[in-house]
């Protein structure tokens, strides 16, 4: 199996088991026990994510991947479109926060992303 079929595999897998399992469930035994360490939890993703990208860019271009990444968005969408009033009230209260004091890394990484994409779609490297 190349790395790629590997992390397709692991979706997979852990989609199968996050259908199929009864959402409390889901809840009580892998959301709140990942998400109570946010910190820790941020430092597995992040570190994931650069392993996972590093392997796209082994046979991918990363026109392709945000291209991807487009679609992966508009079914995450979907999802939160059946969540109107919820997903507002938590984006206002996020807003109020500052949004910028927790999420600067990622907003960066994004950032750095879509430049990148840009560069490249339009032929400057």
């Amino acid at each position: 199996m190349t790395p790629i079929e590997i992390i397709v595999l692991i979706l997979i897998s852990f989609s199968v088991i996050k259908i199929l399992t009864i959402p409390n469930i889901w809840m009580k035994y892998v959301i709140r026990p990942l998400y109570s360490k946010p910190k820790i939890l941020f430092l597995v993703e992040l570190i994931l994510a650069g392993i996972v990208l590093f392997f796209l860019l082994q046979s991918l271009t990363i026109v392709q991947i945000l291209a991807v990444v487009a679609f992966g968005a508009l079914l995450t969408g979907m999802t939160f479109a059946w969540y109107g009033k919820e997903t507002i009230s938590w984006a206002e209260k996020l807003l109020k926060k500052g949004i910028w004091k927790k999420a600067w890394l990622p907003i960066l990484i994004w950032l750095a992303l879509i430049v990148w994409g840009a560069l490249v779609l339009f032929g400057v490297i």
